[in-house]
């Protein structure tokens, strides 16, 4: 479990729970959170284009790539994530290992062409953490990284 970016695993805990360094059940407590009133719901295509999965990943797939579903946790080079807020904090979980916004500029710039599309307004200081509660750092943490 990476933290990265401005906002420590401590301060971001205070905000959500479930990003205790320990805690059980945090993939479910994630999926809990994320799913019961997301803000938005989205694919990012390999060259950045988002695609609008509505309510749900598997219903809503962009056309023709049926197979991204079961290639876990590549999801054919397509990013897979949603949105969802807490009072005046924003979150946005994307399914990915820890390297694909850590480390990865390609997918970096892919996630940030995506959500610049996300027809909700999303916060500088949205945190964006993968599924297995990696904290990436806040929307203006991950731009930073691409000027570095």
């Amino acid at each position: 479990m990476i933290t990265i970016g401005s906002i420590s695993r401590l301060e971001a805990t205070n905000i959500y729970p479930f990003l205790a360094k320990k805690y059980r059940g945090r993939r479910k407590a994630i999926k809990e959170f994320t799913h019961r009133d997301p803000d938005f719901v989205f694919w990012i295509y390999p060259d950045g284009r988002l695609f609008d999965a509505r309510d749900a990943h598997k219903k809503n797939i962009p056309k023709g790539y049926g197979h991204i579903v079961n290639d876990e946790p590549n999801y054919g080079g397509f990013l897979r994530g949603r949105v969802a807020t807490l009072g005046d904090h924003q979150l946005i979980v994307v399914y990915c290992l820890e390297e694909t916004l850590s480390s990865n500029q390609e997918k970096i710039e892919q996630f940030l062409t995506g959500v610049s599309e996300i027809p909700v307004p999303i916060m500088d200081d949205a945190l964006v953490i993968s599924d297995n509660a990696d904290i990436f750092g806040t929307i203006t943490d991950i731009h930073d990284s691409i000027n570095d």
